[in-house]
């Protein structure tokens, strides 16, 4: 092992390895390859053979794996903090006009641009997100490349019960897709990936939800949408396909309940509904700033402690905050848990619901060097969850000094 082909990073690390452990290391080494994969995360001690040019980060520092943010909304960026509703009044007055800046390129840019800052500045190295129309779709993904970021960049669809502004042509709109599509998988990058996004149900006739799970099947691409929200939600879903059992089941008989499909949300579900999305295999996203935001309801942890496709997602708008901190906070607030759990949600669980738990989630021999380093204050930690407390319960005095993306430092980012 050539000292030049590896960099080494000295500090106390936080590393979760299940919902139930998390390993604290106060005195540790983080050590990874040029190509930006960890070849050691432990104690810091001399080892044989392990040489390396070390990195020096001033201060005492906290280092933890990028985090995970399996649900947000790109396009709804500016109106964050905007309130006085729930879920579908929410949409109508504040989150349908701010969608349809997006449909302008230099607008989509802008939006594009500051999202993937805000995420960066908090630590977030995996989006999972909605954008509209193809040229949203297009600027997300010029301005993801830019910042290095990872992310899912799915294209919200809907034909009803939408404003006309923001209504689609289901066959025009699925030739976006394919192409789209290609464009992904021709120019493929191993941080950006395409999905569909059916907005929720009862935007969806029952012709665009068929012909999005077979282009997603023909092209195994993620599939991303809400399900059981909210209570008018469910109504909506009802009268919209009165001739489907419920709310899952309608997902399922246009085959958009899969492996490579996450839900978010999932608060309202009965048993039945929660077995099929169990069978099938789907992602489950939990929202918690957003369901308090819009007083959704309470996510039923207790059916879903021991899934283990269970992730956190900040829910952008309806979630005010970019910080997965704050929504790890949130989320203690809407259920006593173990805080490993919670971080454990927000990494290593979000990287299983994507299918990606062999190269990301946690500080392991052989996955992405994909990290952060947090300004950590004078305190002495004496575990885990003593350090996930102050970090989760004091979000707001927490800074991310440097983010790094497969061993690339991607935050602060350098003016060019």
């Amino acid at each position: 092992m050539s000292m030049n082909d590896h960099i080494g990073l000295k500090g106390s690390i936080l590393n979760p390895l299940s919902a139930d452990r998390c390993d604290w290391i106060p005195e540790g080494l983080l050590v990874y390859d040029r190509a930006g994969m960890i070849t050691y995360c432990g104690p810091d001690k001399k080892i044989l053979g392990l040489k390396y040019k070390p990195l020096t980060i001033t201060g005492k520092n906290i280092i933890i794996p990028g985090l995970i943010d399996c649900h947000s909304h790109l396009s709804q960026f500016d109106a964050i903090g905007q309130t006085g509703y729930t879920l579908l009044d929410w949409l109508k007055n504040h989150i349908f006009p701010a969608e349809a800046c997006l449909r302008d390129k230099k607008g989509a840019e802008n939006i594009s641009q500051r999202y993937f800052r805000s995420l960066l500045t908090d630590g977030v190295t995996f989006s999972v997100l909605y954008t509209n129309f193809k040229t949203g779709v297009l600027a997300a993904r010029r301005q993801a490349e830019k910042a290095g970021i990872r992310a899912v960049i799915g294209y919200t669809l809907m034909d009803r019960a939408v404003p006309g502004y923001l209504k689609q042509e289901p066959s025009r709109t699925m030739e976006e897709c394919r192409g789209l599509s290609s464009l992904f998988s021709k120019n493929r990058s191993a941080r950006l990936h395409f999905s569909l996004n059916p907005r929720f149900a009862p935007a969806c006739s029952s012709k665009y939800l068929r012909m999005i799970g077979r282009l997603a099947n023909e092209d195994d691409l993620y599939i991303q949408t809400h399900l059981s929200e909210n209570v008018s939600e469910i109504t909506a879903v009802k009268k919209a396909f009165p001739n489907i059992k419920n709310y899952a089941e309608v997902y399922d008989r246009f085959g958009l309940l899969t492996e490579r499909t996450l839900l978010a949300h999932c608060i309202h579900l009965s048993p039945a509904e929660r077995e099929l999305v169990s069978k099938r295999g789907c992602g489950v996203v939990h929202c918690p700033s957003s369901n308090l935001f819009l007083h959704s309801g309470r996510f039923p942890l207790e059916h879903w402690k021991h899934y283990p496709k269970l992730a956190l997602g900040s829910d952008i708008a309806a979630g005010p905050s970019f910080s997965m901190l704050d929504v790890m906070r949130d989320g203690y607030y809407t259920n006593i848990q173990k805080l490993s759990g919670l971080l454990y949600m927000a990494t290593l669980g979000g990287a299983k619901t994507l299918g990606l738990e062999h190269e990301l989630g946690n500080l392991v021999k052989g996955k992405q060097a994909d990290f952060v380093v947090l300004k950590a204050d004078n305190a002495r930690f004496s575990s885990a969850d003593d350090v996930l407390s102050r970090i989760i319960f004091r979000s707001g005095r927490v800074e991310a000094r440097k983010v790094f993306i497969a061993g690339q430092e991607v935050w602060p980012q350098r003016e060019k």
